[in-house]
């Protein structure tokens, strides 16, 4: 089932204005968020929509790959096994109950959290027999044996693949040597030896622990009040394990710089660099470093873009990003370029950094950098799912249920002196980590550009 769009009434409910977006005086969004904690301890957020007769549930557990204990692999396995069976029904009668009912489930595991979602009519008669099918699989998996052995099949499958990737082994190799032993050093999630000593006795005690109610982060949104919404979040927790929440993960290391080439069949290197930042997410200064970044990195306006692609001709896209991780984030630039300039792309990129940290941006670069993040969040709020899921991550990383709503007029609050100095203070270049895929050739010289 595709994702919906809500009416245009539904939509302009959450923009005080509908009137288009100026960041010289930002358009405030009202997103109505109520939260609350369910008596098992679930933190649970709602918004009331009833544009369209559709219910989104996101359920975020900390339950990623970084809470592995024993084997790598354990939560990925464990999070894949769970529509392999639950409450005595099999995969298939599973499966055929939520087709029937016209419900969609998706299931994603990542380093900080396992995350499940459901999509459903909001009618009584098909959202509750959905609602109970989903709660079966997530609190009553069966974990039947033979499943087991076939999803460790598909997760060796996808690893193999994921490493015949030029533009995930890149950056694989940036959290392996930026985070050794560290849970964030395992990037992938797996490995051969882990998934191969997984039990279903592993993942019935991971499932026991991590996907306990006071683990999760919880979130509908769609057409229910907020009556429907509380016994539908009161009736899913309890049905969850209880009383665990998963421990904070221990302090980022110490990181040292480095350059790291993988040599692999191709017809271009994909490159990356990489530094560590020291500002959580819920940091007022990471909003700063968010309109670097997209200064840097996004649209084709970017620097990097105009300095890479339109100046010297050298790629097609090059782009920049945060990635938020538990006690801070990391930057990363990355692009693709012909094998022979390796080194001319990555002196460019470095120089154009330094340019920037020194400098900082213009006041029309950081207009433009919030007009792209406003047009994004307007288009990600107006989708039900994506406002789930936008949510849930909020919940999980700790900010506040305005978050959205205070967004753009905080972006609008912070001029280029606050972005030179907080990237002055936080990217520091002599902490760099760069690191090519591809094939080794002679590297060539930068050719002059047209107009010299």
């Amino acid at each position: 089932m595709t994702d919906h769009t809500p009416s245009s009434l539904d939509l302009a409910s959450r923009l005080l204005s509908a009137q288009g977006l100026d960041l010289n005086a930002p358009t405030p969004i009202d997103t109505q968020v109520q939260s609350w904690q369910t008596s098992a301890g679930a933190r649970v957020r709602f918004v009331e929509a009833r544009g369209l007769p559709m219910v989104d549930l996101t359920l975020r557990f900390r339950a990623g790959s970084v809470q592995d204990a024993h084997h790598s692999g354990v939560a990925a396995l464990t999070l894949y096994n769970l529509d392999e069976g639950s409450a005595g029904l099999s995969a298939h009668e599973h499966a055929d109950r939520l087709e029937r009912l016209g419900a969609v489930v998706d299931k994603r595991v990542r380093l900080d959290y396992a995350q499940l979602t459901l999509r459903s009519l909001s009618e009584p008669g098909i959202l509750e027999p959905a609602i109970a099918l989903f709660t079966d699989l997530v609190a009553r998996p069966d974990f039947p044996a033979e499943a087991l052995e076939k999803v460790k099949g598909q997760l060796l499958a996808e690893q193999a693949s994921r490493h015949s990737q030029a533009s995930t082994r890149v950056i694989d190799e940036i959290y392996r040597h930026l985070f050794a032993g560290h849970p964030y050093g395992l990037p992938e999630g797996t490995s051969a030896e882990g998934i191969a000593a997984t039990g279903r006795d592993d993942l019935m005690a991971f499932h026991r622990m991590a996907y306990a109610a006071s683990n999760l982060e919880m979130v509908l949104v769609g057409d229910l009040s907020q009556g429907q919404a509380q016994a539908i979040t009161e009736q899913l927790s309890q049905a969850l394990p209880q009383r665990w929440r998963a421990a904070q993960l221990p302090a980022l290391p110490l990181s040292q710089p480095g350059k790291v080439h993988i040599e692999q069949d191709g017809a271009s290197n994909t490159v990356a660099l990489a530094l560590p930042v020291a500002v959580p997410i819920d940091a007022p200064e990471y909003l700063s470093l968010m309109l670097a970044c997209e200064v840097l990195g996004v649209g084709p306006e970017s620097r990097l873009m105009q300095v890479l692609r339109q100046r010297h001709g050298l790629t097609y896209d090059v782009h920049a990003r945060l990635r938020p991780l538990q006690g801070g984030a990391l930057f990363v630039v990355q692009w693709d370029v012909a094998s022979d300039q390796v080194e001319a792309s990555q002196l460019l990129v470095r120089e154009t950094l330094e340019a920037f940290i020194r400098q900082g941006p213009s006041e029309a670069e950081l207009s433009h950098a919030r007009q792209q993040i406003a047009g994004l969040l307007v288009r990600d709020i107006a989708q039900n799912g994506r406002l789930a899921a936008l949510l849930a991550e909020q919940g999980q990383q700790g900010l506040p249920d305005d978050h959205l709503n205070t967004y753009l007029l905080r972006l609008a609050a912070i001029g280029p002196r606050q972005v030179r100095e907080l990237s002055l203070s936080n990217l520091d270049l002599n902490r760099l980590v760069l690191v090519s895929a591809g094939p080794s050739v002679a590297q060539a010289a930068l050719a002059p550009m047209p107009d010299q």
